[in-house]
């Protein structure tokens, strides 16, 4: 049985595949590439598959990975040809290799956000302001017993870092941000804190995932 990491991108119209879809996706092409996978035991066998980060959907992402064993064993460069051939437009397999950190090892996410505006100084300027505040109040599912609720929680120690660069017609953010077990931050929670003062000046905002990074800031591999 051989252990596989495969690293995709999923961009385009592909960001608004639910992560439930995804895995459904994955499963056919795997049938369709005649991909010998090892299918779990018990009374509900279903392919093995792990991915490490649920991706939230309108996000698109360079670096998601899922986890997979295979029967016998594959060279990883056919295993990627196989995938590419079958998998939709929008995802696609960048890399496969075996699995060298464990999934739990992740504690963070690089995001880069785009914020598409005419008016970029305004917008930037109240980013600036609302990400220099003692606190960046967001409101997130939460459970109370056996109901969820929204909750209001400050995710200012949540961001590892934080740059903003002004260009002609787009303000970019680049961000670091708490992801993983331990805690994960939705970047369109942070996003819609700080531009609430500023969403009438705001065209469309794009959100790509570039990385996951270890306790060390060193990427997942």
């Amino acid at each position: 049985m051989q252990s596989v990491r495969i690293f995709f991108e999923k961009v385009g119209l592909a960001k608004y595949i639910s992560h439930l879809d995804l895995m459904r996706c994955f499963s056919r092409a795997i049938k369709r590439a005649d991909i010998d996978i090892w299918y779990t035991e018990g009374y509900n066998p279903h392919p093995f598959m792990t991915f490490s980060l649920p991706l939230s959907l309108g996000t698109e992402s360079f670096c998601e990975s899922v986890d997979m064993r295979i029967n016998g064993e594959m060279p990883f460069e056919e295993l990627k040809e196989r995938l590419n051939a079958t998998l939709p437009t929008g995802i696609k397999i960048t890399s496969v290799s075996a699995p060298l950190h464990k999934a739990d090892e992740i504690c963070f996410a690089e995001f880069e956000i785009t914020i598409n505006t005419a008016n970029t100084e305004a917008v930037s300027s109240a980013v600036q302001s609302r990400i220099n505040a003692d606190e960046i109040l967001v409101e997130k599912k939460a459970k109370q017993g056996k109901k969820k609720v929204l909750k209001e929680v400050n995710i200012k120690d949540s961001i590892k870092s934080f740059n903003t660069v002004v260009l002609k017609d787009r303000v970019l953010l680049k961000t670091v941000l708490a992801a993983g077990i331990n805690g994960n931050i939705n970047p369109s929670l942070l996003i819609d804190a700080v531009t609430k003062d500023v969403r009438d000046d705001i065209e469309s905002i794009d959100i790509i995932k570039k990385k996951m990074l270890l306790s060390d800031m060193t990427e997942f591999i």
